[in-house]
């Protein structure tokens, strides 16, 4: 395992002017990352929106293979990671250095394909936070500029590439995020096609799942994040003066000194029981939900079977919203016992709609040839035997594979 500064005492990761124009890069360096894959990598911090329009820094990591690519452009995947927590040390850039990041075995599938992997920390991890958990704006558009900003630093990257977005849980929903807004934000990213998993499109409905069960803490942490986000002083109120502190300590915690550090109801910390219909957390909640614009690509959907934070309906849900506008949608429903297995479990279908997608018949993808998924609507998938659910559960849970993949994997 390689040390590094963490982002607090780093100063790569220092605030300081930003563009106007999002995308654009502030600073970059080489890196040396633990990967089972040849690969070149660089650290970059650049513009991308904010929530309340201004222009914000956020960091990221570039992730080029050494492979050749036999023809055309090398493609390009778009990373969105589950939940970190809300302190900028626990970014994905940092712990990928360090070869803690739980997320690696997946970006390492991409990877192995020959293709780029381009992997935003969102807003607030790396540079100073908390993190802006849940906001989907300001999310899935760090997921469109950081490869903006990895065709701008010089890592050997065509501006034509074909680029694709994916992530499960939190990454799923940053990369649905971005995939609404990509024709009028960022139309000149060649954008081909999405693949996003246990997406929770609807927070609102999860949090009245997941309250007062064992991943409660996620509450708390949209609540922190989605009010640093959208920096109204009104949605701060709807905490009691004590809940106001939990709140503040609460911003420098990884994901799993949340989980583990409060398990108790949001309730707890609040001025009024069912805090998420609260008149300006209501009228927020649904102005954050997923579904209110539609891609103009390709997008595939999957959802664990058994999932127990995030609720299956809701990516339904999802597709019957973007099949309205007659976006092209395939829905799967992967079996898995729960949520963060479901990341594993499905994929490897993820990874067959994107080869799909972006790689030209015939040039094998540049590594290992995935075959492509039937065309269906609506189906089950089991999971493969490399992405076992076992497999998984020992990732998440400090099983046998903790000590390689770094901290306990907790999605949402």
């Amino acid at each position: 395992m390689t040390r590094s500064p963490r982002p607090t005492h780093d100063a790569f990761y220092t605030s300081g002017p930003v563009p106007s124009d999002p995308g654009v890069p502030v600073r970059h360096r080489r890196v040396s990352l633990p990967t089972t894959v040849g690969i070149k990598a660089w650290q970059v911090v650049h513009s991308t929106i904010g929530t309340t329009g201004r222009p914000v820094a956020v960091s990221g990591t570039i992730l080029v293979p050494e492979m050749p690519w036999p023809v055309g452009p090398r493609p390009v995947v778009s990373f969105g990671v589950g939940v970190h927590g809300l302190h900028r040390d626990a970014a994905p850039s940092h712990l990928l250095r360090e070869g803690r990041e739980s997320e690696l075995p997946l970006i390492e599938l991409a990877l192995r394909r020959g293709w780029a992997v381009a992997v935003t920390d969102g807003e607030g991890l790396g540079m100073p936070g908390p993190h802006t958990y849940g906001a989907g704006g300001v999310g899935g558009r760090a997921m469109l500029d950081v490869v903006r900003a990895a065709r701008e630093a010089p890592v050997g990257l065509d501006r034509s590439a074909p680029v694709a977005l994916w992530g499960y849980s939190e990454g799923g929903r940053c990369a649905v995020f971005a995939a609404e807004q990509h024709s009028t934000y960022a139309p000149d990213v060649p954008l081909v096609a999405v693949a996003a998993g246990g997406v929770p499109a609807d927070l609102r409905a999860v949090a009245k799942a997941i309250d007062g069960g064992p991943f409660s803490g996620l509450n708390l942490a949209v609540l922190v994040g989605l009010a640093t986000a959208h920096e109204r002083p009104e949605l701060w109120e709807i905490l009691t003066d004590a809940g106001k502190e939990v709140a503040r300590r609460a911003a420098g915690l990884d994901v799993v000194g949340l989980v583990l550090g409060h398990p108790e109801p949001l309730a707890t910390h609040t001025t009024r029981g069912a805090p998420w219909d609260e008149p300006h957390w209501h009228a927020l909640l649904a102005s954050e939900r997923a579904g209110r614009r539609s891609p103009e690509v390709p997008t595939y959907l999957y959802h664990a079977e058994h999932d127990e934070i995030v609720p299956t309906a809701l990516t339904r849900d999802l597709a019957r919203r973007y099949r309205r506008r007659d976006a092209q949608v395939r829905l799967v429903t992967v079996s898995a016992p729960d949520h963060l297995s479901g990341a594993d479990a499905g994929a490897a279908g993820a990874l067959a709609w994107l080869a799909e997608h972006l790689v030209q018949p015939g040039t094998g993808g540049g590594g290992t040839e995935v075959s492509a998924p039937p065309r269906l609507n609506d189906e089950r998938q089991e999971g493969s035997d490399d992405h076992r659910p076992d497999r998984a559960a020992d990732r998440r849970l400090g099983g046998p594979a903790q000590e390689r993949v770094g901290p306990r994997r907790l999605r949402g």
